[in-house]
């Protein structure tokens, strides 16, 4: 690389990026670093980003009328745009038995991570974050689109990356997510019921409208957490918490069925976390959860979400993934909220 690409390099970087790319690299160079480690911690670090993205509203979508290879091409632009992960790359799309393999090609020169790049990695490493990082983001893109389709990292025969003299290549297999098209099926499907059930009651006369779309949240003395209570909080729990429970059933892997208005606020759990209160905070914590306000950047986000579907990816301990999958709630046309299933990986 001439000293013109270094210096042209390091005027695009921020003290952030230098500081990432380096931190990363350093932890190659010291031996704390390998292919146990890096797998889960760049899936976390692309859950972060993308949740970052969300917020700021830049986290581009899969278009159904374009091809995968225009989508993957767009979507790969956007993160380096935010990212900047390399200077020069190149992605491809290809078939192979019925199956899509995107690969992205980097050139060693050009990369903020290779040893000639920012991040001061060993030469002959196999270990690069970059795999793991665009599988998830492409992952997360893909379910917010209803492709149904998820990105596979492709095993070489050194980790995740094909390196070459002068490029480094990584490929994704694109295939059909079963756990998450029955997912959104039963979603789908719950939602519906959800609304069929709240229309008929208006219509039905047991709730008004007036007390339906109530806002004032009324605070509950001596409650740690803070809870709330609406107008509509004890017909939730009488008519919508059994297909909660319902559908929290369906799955071993669902951990919460829940549906919150378009504030965050959820008037009833499912009934394993509407447990009597004991005034013991942390029982109470994680045993009644109903009555309040889930205004978290995930939380909000369900709930203020007006497309067909909105999946989120979050990190909880490492290693470990909670997914959050929600769809609006419209009640005659109006949106009153949402309806959300975590599930775990």
């Amino acid at each position: 690389m001439s000293d013109e690409d270094k210096k042209e390099r390091l005027e695009k970087l921020s003290g952030a990026h230098v500081f990432w790319a380096s931190l990363v690299g350093s932890s190659y160079d010291l031996g704390i670093m390998n292919q146990a480690i890096i797998v889960p911690a760049m899936k976390a670090t692309a859950q972060r980003l993308v949740l970052h993205q969300m917020y700021k509203k830049l986290l581009p979508k899969f278009s159904m009328q374009e091809s995968l290879d225009i989508n993957i091409n767009k979507a790969m632009d956007a993160l380096n745009e935010y990212l900047l992960f390399a200077n020069h790359y190149n992605v491809s799309v290809s078939q192979e038995d019925s199956r899509m393999i995107a690969t992205v090609t980097i050139r060693k020169d050009s990369c903020m991570f290779c040893p000639v790049g920012v991040g001061g990695g060993p030469v002959d490493t196999s270990v690069c974050p970059y795999p793991p990082l665009f599988s998830t983001y492409l992952d997360v893109l893909a379910k917010n689109t209803l492709s149904f389709l998820t990105p596979k990292m492709k095993k070489e025969e050194k980790g995740y990356m094909k390196k070459e003299p002068e490029r480094c290549i990584m490929s994704f297999i694109f295939e059909e997510d079963e756990i998450f098209k029955i997912t959104y099926e039963i979603l789908k499907s719950s939602a519906e019921r959800v609304q069929i059930t709240i229309e008929n009651a208006l219509k039905d006369g047991k709730i008004t409208e007036e007390d339906l779309w109530d806002r004032n949240y009324v605070p509950i003395e001596n409650t740690n957490p803070q809870k709330y209570k609406t107008k509509f909080t004890n017909f939730i729990k009488t008519y919508i918490q059994p297909i909660e429970d319902e559908v929290l059933s369906m799955n071993k892997k669902f951990v919460f069925v829940v549906l919150v208005d378009e504030n965050g606020y959820l008037p009833a759990h499912n009934s394993i976390y509407d447990k009597p209160l004991t005034g013991d905070y942390k029982k109470d914590l994680a045993g009644n959860r109903s009555m309040r306000i889930f205004n978290d950047p995930t939380g909000f986000a369900a709930a203020k979400n007006t497309d067909p579907i909105l999946f989120q990816i979050y990190p909880r301990d490492l290693g470990k993934i909670m997914y959050d999958i929600s769809m609006p709630i419209i009640i005659n046309q109006k949106h009153w909220g949402a309806l959300r299933v975590g599930f775990k990986d």
